[in-house]
């Protein structure tokens, strides 16, 4: 019985610690600056907080010009953020 409670104490108090330490759409902005300054196009970011985590994804746009035409080639990176941090996720 102990040991049930003991497990049951320490999930909720992970769960408090992530719900106060739930990252911000502003802390993200500055994780992602350093590398939304070495592209020529600001990147679009997309965030969306939950409870106790976030989710946010960016995506980046270059320009390329193929037989005459502008386009623009994109590529997307997914995170996750909780206990204060972001992760990368891979697709």
């Amino acid at each position: 019985m102990k040991f049930r409670r003991l497990i049951s104490l320490l999930i909720i108090a992970a769960i408090l610690i992530a719900f106060f330490t739930n990252p911000r759409e502003a802390d993200f902005s500055k994780f992602i600056q350093p590398t939304a300054g070495r592209v020529s196009s600001p990147p679009l970011i997309e965030y969306e907080s939950k409870l106790i985590y976030a989710n946010a994804s960016v995506t980046y746009f270059s320009p390329v010009s193929e037989q005459g035409k502008l386009m623009a080639a994109a590529s997307k990176e997914k995170y996750i953020g909780v206990f204060g941090r972001f992760w990368r996720i891979n697709n």
